[in-house]
């Protein structure tokens, strides 16, 4: 058979919320990040893209764990770690509006450059992976060369020999969700994966092979970080480490970063938009006209409540925003205050919460979220009130008023039939 190299570019996604609790944070920290950053360490010829949300990084040096951050630097100085770009306090950047996504980001990358010095946009991970047409043209006028995206996002055929863009030149990449939730859900071992990336591809009829050209592949697998170690224990030595002591073992198959494909793979002439999805959507989302089922979801009558709240606190903010803050310096208090809030509010836990027919349910997570909300909206409005201009802002203030009642009974109500149906599953 024709020996084909396979380049295989892997991403990892670290992230905690803003509301993320110490014991937490210091759990994950012990169990995934150190030991992780560790076994990077031992390697000399590895290229991993990372993302890390600007918010972790905050609160690993807030709660005093800044060593963390110190092996984060070292690594991308070694240059065995590429830190791509991402929406700070990640929220799902199509579901909110443009003007604080392009703000979100901007955030991020004032932190990457003050953490890791000449830091440039190369690549992009918008946050769950949530991608739309109209996403993928901001990043790329932004200035960034690629977006990652899920494999539910490419409309056509399979790029594993070539590279798609968008319309406006966004380099288009696509993880292979197979591979990616493999690992992810410890569905495979290492030897098994490092058999499949040798395999992938590969024509399977002895005739096709004498009659195909030799070309080299690509393969891009992307998940949660906090796979190795704190969801599954140990997994950065019983999997991670074992598949690359396989790899540089073998000639086949190189590490690569994602920034670096278009170095051997050509950019194919089609031009495409990717399918509006995240790494949760399904082909059924997708057919349904549900492309984010997790964070809104027409059946889901707490996503509706949340996104009802939202659209006011948004209007309600585009109305502080306007206000002169050189006029009075209570003003322009109550505005940076409610910016703080509304920034950090705007994260995407709440809702992924808010799913208690997929096991993600918790009323304390949904509400931290809706309590950042309130806050943001109490002192946008504030500093209306001191500008003169509180008439403004009364009837949004209403609106989140009213629906953050009806959410809060909502909450009630389901963990009331949550009981229910648990008490019924326990006698039957």
């Amino acid at each position: 058979m024709i020996d084909l190299t396979t380049y295989w570019a892997p991403l990892l996604h670290i992230y905690q919320p803003p509301t993320q609790d110490l014991n937490v944070l210091k759990k994950i920290n012990k169990e995934c990040y150190i030991p992780l950053f560790s076994i990077l360490e031992d390697y000399e010829n590895i290229k991993i893209c990372l993302n890390i949300n600007g918010v972790l990084i905050e609160l690993l040096y807030e709660y005093d764990l800044s060593g963390t951050v110190d092996q984060l630097k070292n690594l991308v100085s070694e240059n065995k770690i590429e830190i791509v770009g991402t929406a700070k306090y990640h929220p799902i950047l199509p579901l909110i509006p443009k003007k604080e996504a392009r703000h979100q980001i901007q955030l991020n990358e004032e932190l990457n450059r003050r953490e890791f010095g000449r830091w440039k946009r190369i690549g992009f991970f918008p946050p769950e992976m949530a991608i739309s047409g109209g996403a993928a043209k901001y990043i790329r006028q932004l200035g960034y060369k690629w977006v990652i995206m899920s494999g539910i996002a490419c409309p056509i055929d399979w790029p594993y020999d070539q590279i798609y863009c968008s319309p406006n030149g966004l380099q288009l990449f696509f993880r292979d969700d197979i591979l990616s939730n493999k690992i992810s859900f410890k569905d495979t071992s290492a030897k098994i994966f490092v058999k499949s990336l040798q395999e992938i591809f590969q024509p399977k009829n002895k005739q096709m092979v004498k009659s195909t050209k030799e070309i080299n592949k690509y393969i891009i697998t992307a998940m949660d970080g906090e796979t190795f170690g704190h969801h599954i224990k140990n997994y950065e030595r019983t999997f991670l480490k074992k598949v690359l002591d396989l790899i540089f073992e073998e000639e086949k198959i190189k590490i690569i970063s994602i920034s670096e494909l278009d170095r051997h793979f050509p950019i194919s002439s089609k031009k495409i938009i990717p399918r509006e999805s995240s790494w949760s959507t399904t082909y059924e989302d997708i057919q349904d006209g549900i492309p984010y089922p997790l964070w809104k979801h027409p059946n889901n009558t707490i996503h509706k409540y949340y996104w009802k709240i939202m659209n006011s606190l948004n209007n309600l903010m585009n109305l502080a925003d306007n206000l002169d803050l050189t006029t009075d310096w209570e003003i322009k208090n109550y505005y940076d205050t409610s910016r703080h809030f509304y920034n950090r509010g705007i994260y995407s836990c709440p809702t992924w919460w808010s799913n208690p027919r997929n096991g993600m349910w918790s009323p304390n997570l949904i509400y931290k979220g809706i309590d950042l909300l309130m806050r943001a909206a109490l002192n946008a409005q504030m500093a209306l009130v001191h500008a003169g201009k509180s008439d403004l802002g009364e009837g949004y203030c209403d609106s989140i008023s009213y629906y953050h009642g009806l959410l809060f009974m909502e909450l009630n109500t389901i963990t009331k039939r949550n009981l229910k149906k648990d008490t019924k599953n326990k006698n039957s």
